[in-house]
């Protein structure tokens, strides 16, 4: 029996519907159940010694079935994490004492800005977690487990959400872009073997910063987006279509065409010819039935998804800063910057394409549904002409992965 707080997966499918009770010949109480749906399966939390928490349980039943949530794993993660922080800690999630009554919660916040300075959580995962935790108290309060919130409503943003007095807030700003320079890019290279980092990871880093794909898109990539044509024998390769008419998720559900160098895709159809990626497709098929395989998939056969190639880069920025450079505080997402910099000076650079002309590309190949987003990239390569890198000097660092791939 494991000696901490821990996740049990339930069946694959769960059967819900309306329960009656009836005393049966024997005169003892009995039920069935009628009206029933199904619902694909979640996690649920156990304390050290197996018993059940009865009120997290609900809260993530309640995400799956009242609220729709396809995906509860991370709501189940976020609530281990706090359950597990509260335990070590000796201190109970519905601390009634008037003058602790915010100490839970605050505390865990405060430790996960401690965990995102040591490079240990990004950002957006110690937010998602809070995020998950104040869903749980509300839900609590909404269904009277509790008498009162443990933090203050302040207001509700335009879209909706509340904005409350225990959040994460600072650090990065939506409105600045922090490309990777050659520097570190090198430190990327020299250290993401270490910390258990995987050669999957390593194919994930290598895609996202060479053409501009958001985590959830290189999460659901497919093997038939790496194919070559026959005969081509250029360097890079244009025209790859993704987007929901093309089985690639993407956000805004926006169809769009990508670039991609040929020494990635070689790379990546290496990789699919191997006994370590095959085992991982068998147990795919296995689980789900489909053909139409991920291009990386962890050891359980299952697609990598945003909150794990978050963790994954908040392990790699741990070692760099452990052995090369202290000041490393780029975050996964900063990939992407780093290619749309090098794009949009490589479109400037060949002289037949207007500024206008060269943003309009890039917020296609980018997939930016405002023209916004796209015109910070031009305000970053008008300010930091000292940080322009030269497409040349990009290349040649990253065609230096392949012999570490």
């Amino acid at each position: 029996m494991t000696s901490q707080y821990h996740l049990i997966a339930t069946s694959s499918d769960l059967n819900i519907g309306n329960v009656n009770t009836f005393p049966n010949e024997d005169g003892e109480l009995s039920y069935s159940v009628d009206k029933t749906n199904s619902y694909k399966g979640v996690s649920l939390l156990f304390d050290p010694v197996g018993n059940p928490i009865f009120e997290v349980n609900a809260f993530i039943l309640s995400r799956r079935i009242i609220e729709g949530l396809k995906d509860t794993k991370p709501s189940s993660f976020a609530m281990l994490s706090y359950f597990r922080f509260l335990d070590a800690n000796n201190i109970k999630w519905d601390e009634s004492n008037h003058h602790l009554k915010r100490y839970p919660i605050f505390l865990f916040r405060n430790n996960l800005e401690n965990q995102i300075a040591k490079g240990n959580y990004s950002r957006e995962t110690a937010k998602a977690f809070l995020s998950v935790v104040r869903r749980f108290y509300m839900f609590c309060y909404r269904h009277g487990y509790i008498s009162e919130l443990p933090f203050d409503i302040q207001g509700v943003t335009k879209y909706g959400q509340n904005i409350t007095d225990c959040s994460i807030r600072g650090g990065y700003s939506g409105t600045k872009l922090r490309p990777l320079d050659d520097l570190d890019i090198s430190h990327v290279r020299k250290n993401w073997e270490n910390n258990g980092l995987s050669y999957e990871f390593r194919l994930a880093v290598s895609l996202s910063i060479t053409t501009g794909l958001r985590a959830v898109e290189i999460s659901d990539i497919k093997r038939d987006h790496f194919c070559i044509p026959k005969g081509f024998d250029g360097k890079t390769l244009t025209g790859i279509r993704i987007g929901p008419s093309n089985d690639c998720k993407t956000k805004y559900d926006l169809n769009r065409e990508i670039s991609m160098p040929v020494w990635l895709m070689k790379a990546f159809n290496s990789y699919h010819e191997t006994s370590r990626y095959k085992n991982r497709a068998t147990l795919f098929y296995q689980a789900t039935g489909s053909t139409n395989i991920p291009a990386l998939l962890t050891k359980s056969g299952n697609p990598f998804n945003t909150q794990m190639l978050n963790v994954l880069w908040g392990k790699l920025r741990k070692a760099i800063r452990q052995h090369d450079n202290k000041h490393f505080s780029h975050r996964l997402h900063d990939l992407r910057a780093t290619f749309g910099a090098n794009k949009l000076e490589t479109l400037l650079n060949l002289g037949s394409l207007t500024t206008t002309q060269a943003l309009a590309q890039l917020k296609s190949e980018m997939g930016h549904k405002d023209l916004a987003t796209t015109m910070r990239y031009l305000t970053y390569w008008e300010g930091n002409p000292e940080k322009n890198m030269v497409p040349e000097v990009m290349t040649n660092i990253l065609d230096g992965m392949t012999q570490q791939l």
